[in-house]
């Protein structure tokens, strides 16, 4: 199993916070200190981002979701939460997937169950071929900003700053395994314990309207949708986020959750 580093903060029930494509755990940092006040919260480089390493370069996202659940096996961890944001929820998905008696809940923020598109399939191979031949930092120069629909966020420079940090062999190992990642509708269709959905409605990379037609699979999910928030919401809506997640950490802690 590669190498994984990661932070804890607080007690009680343990709550993983996944981050996305081009981040690292620090994209957590600001939102898990007011987590931390009542729940353990547990932030970790994704293999290849940050201080963790990837195992092999054609890794798939269920690759990355194995080595994730050795190492939440690993660590003993009782009965955890795991909340992903966008490439952090497809990685959810798999490791709840693979072992989904590990988990008491999971959470997507700004991520979907369904498979690529086939537009959306193309779109990525020619980002892959853009960066092969211009370099990461040309992408990243447009894309952080594209993420927010606050085009002023105080925090754009903060998301830009780490995604720069990104190298391009885990670029392109990651963006070949969200294109070719598997439909996990089932995944969310079929878990017997609380779902997590949060949506901005006006993110430009995953519709509403998918989210809610996913929503309505299952009885357990709970959705919600952040106004004026584009594609991280952890920054453009964070006290309201904050406060879902609390909310729903509560749930799952008292067995409270929908029937």
């Amino acid at each position: 199993m590669s190498f994984i580093n990661y932070k804890i903060k607080g007690e009680g029930l343990p709550v993983i916070f996944l981050h996305g494509f081009c981040e690292t755990s620090e994209i957590w940092d600001p939102f898990v200190a007011e987590i931390s006040s009542n729940y353990q919260s547990i932030t970790l480089d994704l293999p290849g981002f940050g201080s963790s390493q990837l195992s092999k370069t054609d890794a798939s996202l269920a690759d990355i979701a194995t080595d994730l659940n050795n190492w939440v096996l690993d660590q003993g961890l009782d009965n955890p939460i795991v909340l992903g944001h966008s490439l952090g929820g497809y990685v959810s998905l798999a490791m709840v997937n693979q072992m989904p008696t590990l988990y008491s809940a999971f959470g997507l923020i700004h991520a979907t169950a369904k498979a690529d598109s086939d537009e959306k399939r193309l779109s990525r191979t020619k980002v892959m071929t853009f960066v092969k031949k211009y370099g990461v930092k040309a992408f990243v120069d447009s894309f952080v900003l594209s993420l927010y629909y606050q085009k002023d966020h105080p925090s754009i420079e903060f998301a830009h700053k780490i995604a720069l940090k990104t190298n391009e062999s885990t670029f392109l190992t990651y963006t070949a395994a969200m294109r070719d990642r598997p439909s996990r509708v089932d995944c969310i269709t079929n878990f017997t314990n609380p779902i997590l959905m949060v949506g901005g409605q006006n993110d430009p990379l995953i519709p509403i309207g998918s989210l809610e037609e996913q929503a309505a699979l299952n009885g357990r999910i709970s959705i919600y949708m952040l106004p004026r928030v584009g594609h991280m919401g952890m920054f453009e809506a964070e006290s309201e986020l904050v406060e879902i997640v609390n909310n729903f950490v509560f749930v799952v802690e008292n067995g409270l959750m929908k029937q």
